[in-house]
């Protein structure tokens, strides 16, 4: 299994969480990191999904995105995704939507707390 969870994403998601994650003091690709662990630990999703997409965000200027995960971090995320019946995709895009609109992670603590250090 590849260690990159590629995906596409409306434009200004992507530059918004990009954004967001930087005045967090976190990459994207820990704050994926973040929701993949958690949500394979935890098994629940703590934020809304939305199956279309993303709810500020129009349907149109699609991006690929590619996120790096550890190997055994992306076949945990996958499984958790898989039993939910969602693609990993539609987790991902509705968190990163979730954390702009909010401006916080749906998991709450500090950085070492959430596993990402």
């Amino acid at each position: 299994m590849t260690n990159m969870l590629s995906l596409r994403i409306n434009k200004q998601l992507k530059e918004d969480f990009y954004s967001f994650c930087k005045r967090k003091g976190f990459t994207a690709g820990k704050a994926v990191t973040l929701l993949a662990k958690q949500f394979s630990k935890s098994g629940e999703i703590p934020f809304s999904l939305d199956v279309d997409g993303n709810r500020r965000y129009s349907d149109g200027n699609f991006i690929r995105v590619s996120i790096f995960l550890e190997a055994a971090t992306r076949e945990q995320f996958a499984a958790a995704c898989e039993e939910y019946g969602l693609p990993m995709s539609i987790v991902v895009r509705s968190y990163m939507d979730y954390c702009v609109t909010n401006d916080s992670f749906p998991y709450g603590g500090d950085k070492k707390r959430r596993g990402c250090e």
